[in-house]
Formats: structure tokens, C-alpha cells, sequence
């Protein structure tokens, strides 16, 4: 990569200097839209986010026994698909019973592959998202578990293998709470909530104090064509950060 920035390796590249130091830096406030649907259902343009949630990803794999579809018996079989596909019931079990943990399950592969022939290997991802991390390592632990006993009531092997572990980041109870009386004061009430999103705050949170204002969106729809935030919530927000602004300002002119 520093070839290519540096032009195809004529040249060095030293990336840039912080632009600020930690002791310039009141804190950091980032405007997102919610990227769900709570503040649509409670009528609200805009809340607070209290914390952004820690994420693991993995990759869970089950081995078992190809085989072919019409000759072998059902008694006999090691489906690694089907242990898989109780393992993906098991997550979403899990994480309706543990809220505000959110468990997904959003890629699958068999193999051979074969309309016909038993799976011999299944693989899938795994990625659980909580915003307190002890909740969320204790969610994958039990999920691990269940997986180690699914495969060995299905005669399967199984592993589970971590890519990916950002812990959670809690928002500046100080700049929250300044945040929450502007939202108040545009809005009349404030929702708190808890981001499973990934953000630049979660960055911005090594060098500063950070909060963050989410914005109603329609559907809870991110990334997506329909992705859509209606003028008059935008303008709510900006009269928000205003407020802040000027509630901040009066704070640190103390």
C-alpha cells in the first residue's frame, strides 16, 4: 500500500501528522441516521446513543460425511448442512432471549454442492454484536458450546473461528447529557439507544470524548436505494447540534 500511495514506488510515503493533539480536543459529536426503526415507531426525529456496540465476526464450520442423497439411509448420515442449519436456529434463539444482543447468521456454504449428494462440510458466518462486551463473549461462548453440542449428537466435527473482535465503546456521559437536554428541548423527549453499528466514533473514541446523535430514517433503511431522512428531521438535527453547540460552549467558556 505505501508503494502505491508513494506512486507506484517512486518515492516514499510518510503519512500524515495528526492534525490536532488529545489536549486540543473537547470531544467529538458524530450525526448518523439510526440505521433502524425505534425512533420511527416512537415518533421521534432524532435520540441519543448511549454506546456503540462491540462486535465479533467468525467463521463456524461443520464437517461430516458426503454421501449419496438417494442411497444412504437417513440413521446413517453426518449432514454437515443440516447440523448447520439447527446451529443457525440455535443463534437466533439465543439472541431473541438475551436483548439488546444481536446474533446473525448471513452466509452459508456447502459442499460438494450437489443437488444430490449429502453435505460433507458446511461453513457459515457468524457475527453477534452487544454494547456491553462481557455480555457479548459470554454469547459466543455459549454459542460455541452449542455448537460443539450439536456436532456431537450429529456425529459432526465442528469449529469456530474468531476474524474479527472490536470491543464496545460507551459515549461521554458528559457530552450525552448535554446532548439529551438539546434533543429534549427540539423534541420534547429523548430515546437512548444503543448503536450495533459500526462508526467513526468508535476511532474518534482513542483521541477524544465522544457522542453521537442519531437521526430517524424511513424503514430503519441503510445502505440501501430506499435509504431516505425526511428534510423536517434534518433540520431538526441541525437545530440539535446547535443547541449543543451552544450549551458545549457555554460549559467549557467556564
Amino acid at each position: 500500500m505505501g508503494e502505491v500511495l508513494a506512486g507506484g514506488g517512486r518515492g516514499r510515503f510518510s503519512p500524515p501528522a495528526p492534525a490536532h493533539s488529545r489536549k486540543e480536543l473537547i470531544g467529538y459529536l458524530e450525526v448518523h441516521i439510526e440505521q433502524g426503526p425505534v425512533l420511527e415507531a416512537r415518533g421521534l426525529a432524532a435520540g441519543v446513543v448511549s454506546a456503540i456496540a462491540g462486535q465479533t465476526r467468525a467463521v463456524v464450520a461443520f464437517g461430516g460425511r458426503a454421501g449419496h442423497a438417494g442411497t444412504t439411509p437417513m440413521a446413517l448420515r453426518a449432514d454437515a448442512l443440516a447440523g448447520a442449519a439447527e446451529f443457525i436456529l440455535a443463534v437466533e434463539a439465543l439472541a431473541r432471549v438475551r436483548s439488546p444482543l444481536v446474533a446473525t447468521v448471513g452466509r452459508i456454504s456447502a459442499r460438494p454442492g450437489a443437488a444430490n449428494v449429502i453435505a460433507g462440510r458446511a461453513e457459515l458466518s457468524l457475527d453477534v454484536r452487544h454494547p456491553v462486551d462481557a455480555r457479548r463473549r459470554a454469547a459466543c461462548a455459549a454459542l460455541r458450546r452449542t455448537g460443539r453440542a450439536i456436532a456431537g449428537k450429529r456425529g459432526l466435527s465442528f469449529s469456530m473461528g474468531v476474524i474479527q473482535d472490536n470491543g464496545a465503546v460507551p459515549c461521554s456521559p458528559e457530552l450525552t447529557t448535554l446532548l439529551a437536554k438539546s434533543v429534549r428541548g427540539q423534541e420534547g423527549a429523548c430515546a437512548t439507544l444503543a448503536s450495533g453499528a459500526g462508526h467513526d466514533a468508535v476511532v474518534l473514541s482513542s483521541l477524544a470524548p465522544v457522542a453521537m446523535l442519531f437521526v430517524r430514517c424511513r424503514g430503519g433503511l441503510s445502505h440501501h436505494p430506499g435509504e431516505f431522512v425526511a428534510r423536517r428531521d434534518l433540520e431538526a438535527a441541525l437545530r440539535i447540534v446547535v443547541d449543543f453547540l451552544g450549551r458545549l460552549a457555554s460549559r467549557t467558556s467556564k
